[in-house]
């Protein structure tokens, strides 16, 4: 993937801003919601195919801590692989395995994203 095409800087505020964020708490969501956010935060950038590994490296950059325990999230394909499968906000159908572990994102609805990055530029929090 071409992590150049994330724009870090509002990526690192709604993974981490830990309860700053104005729309999402993404360090107290469930695993598979932080999946579905950061599949809306890969779209939103248009980044449209992914891999498992990507996940993987993304957990591993952003250092994104455990839910209710100590040390940072590392996931295994599985839990990744069983994540996808869930359908919270109509991922499911938007979203189609097309080779080993490597996924296309066919439609994800960013406004969710789009309206908290905006908020954190409108009270200084992504500078």
């Amino acid at each position: 993937m071409d992590w150049t095409k994330l724009n870090m800087k509002e990526v690192t505020y709604f993974c981490k801003s830990h309860n700053k964020s104005y729309e999402v708490d993404f360090d107290n969501l469930t695993f598979s919601l932080q999946i579905d956010c950061l599949l809306m935060c890969f779209y939103y950038y248009k980044i449209d195919i992914f891999t498992i590994k990507d996940i993987q490296e993304f957990y591993k950059k952003m250092e994104i801590p455990k839910w209710k325990s100590e040390g940072i999230i590392k996931p295994s394909p599985s839990k990744i692989r069983k994540s996808l499968t869930y359908n919270f906000f109509n991922i499911k159908k938007n979203i189609q395995s097309i080779g080993d572990d490597c996924y296309k994102i066919i439609f994800i609805d960013t406004k969710l994203y789009e309206d908290d990055i905006k908020k954190g530029y409108q009270h200084n929090k992504i500078v």
